[in-house]
């Protein structure tokens, strides 16, 4: 296979539009780990500090958004993720963005987080994928919320923006993210934990 249509084809993959429970980063017979195993591992961010995504450090908890630049079900969400982060950033949770694409540079990703908005984001390059791996992400964009625990409250879809593929909600009902976050401030169990993310797939590397 030449070089040239080996990488569309990967590309492609990459980010075909997947409903986010199929053979991915994370095995469709594997439970999704409920705690995370390793907080240790470390990645300098795009502004060149070492974040320790997975650890909660003080605050209520950390959000992690995974996310690739130019995922089109991604970029729809980049206003509600602005919000998000403002709103929620402000109420001591840690919010990063966690780029998946290997290849993408950090000068993209300052770009993009600039042409949507998402400065205000810790965000960092998943190229190896561990952060994929450990938190069994299957699609972009998909949430995570941990606890200084380790523990996982939720997992899934932001809202119900997107039912499935090639639908899209003028009015959206359900905003799982915003409801697990209230729930965590307010120390009271998130009734939903789980949802299904409906987005890009995220391949094996």
């Amino acid at each position: 296979m030449r070089l040239e249509t080996k990488s569309l084809f990967i590309r492609f993959a990459a980010y075909s539009l997947f409903l986010g429970l199929g053979d991915g980063a994370w095995g469709k017979d594997e439970p999704f780990p409920s705690v995370v195993k390793n907080v240790a591992i470390s990645m300098r961010d795009v502004d060149e500090m070492e974040q320790f995504p997975l650890r909660v450090d003080g605050g209520k908890g950390s959000a992690l958004i995974f996310v690739t630049h130019d995922c089109p079900i991604s970029n729809a969400y980049a206003p509600e993720l602005g919000r998000l982060e403002r709103e929620y950033g402000a109420k001591g949770f840690k919010m990063i963005l966690v780029y998946v694409d290997p290849d993408v540079s950090e000068n993209e990703i300052r770009k993009h987080r600039e042409e949507y908005s998402l400065s205000g984001y810790t965000a960092v390059v998943d190229r190896e994928h561990k952060l994929v791996r450990e938190i069994g992400a299957t699609v972009t964009p998909e949430a995570v919320v941990i606890l200084a625990d380790g523990s996982i409250p939720y997992r899934g879809r932001i809202d119900n923006m997107y039912p499935s593929l090639g639908q899209r909600r003028r009015v959206i009902t359900e905003k799982d993210l915003r409801a697990a976050l209230d729930a965590v401030e307010e120390n009271r169990s998130v009734k939903v934990s789980r949802t299904q993310a409906v987005g890009c797939y995220i391949p094996n590397i």
